[in-house]
């Protein structure tokens, strides 16, 4: 497979952004899939907690995928995905920290839903923040 439109998978001679796309988008099938599976196993009154199970093993996969993408890029590529973390996590720990405290003191409660939501619009201002600012 010398073109490199027939590489495979493991191949170097895919970017590790196609590999990070392809893997990445492995892991959200997967997560849908299992998603729905749970979905209708709690439907049909199986437990609380055990559906959750299912999709354990695609959290893996997305794991894996943004591991594997920081490890087999550059030095830059690694530069933009570190600072687009920790300004995800700059931005999303401290809302969700006065949410939190807000909720102690008799606030509002807020589903964990949306402080995952929070976290991963963080990582989107993070990465939108870096893509910019190497422009």
């Amino acid at each position: 497979m010398n073109s490199s439109n027939n590489t495979p998978l493991g191949s170097r001679k895919s970017s590790p952004a196609t590999r990070y796309v392809i893997r990445m988008g492995i892991g959200i099938a997967l997560y849908v899939a299992t998603l729905f599976a749970a979905i209708a196993m709690q439907n049909a009154g199986i437990g609380s907690w055990q559906p959750m199970l299912l999709t354990l093993p695609s959290v893996a996969v997305i794991a894996w995928a943004i591991i594997a993408f920081y490890r087999e890029s550059d030095e830059f590529a690694q530069r933009q995905l570190g600072e687009s973390f920790i300004i995800g996590f700059a931005v999303g720990v401290p809302l969700l920290l006065v949410v939190g405290l807000l909720e102690m003191f008799g606030g509002p409660h807020l589903n964990w839903m949306i402080a995952f939501g929070v976290m991963m619009t963080g990582w989107l201002i993070g990465s939108l923040v870096s893509s910019v600012r190497y422009r």
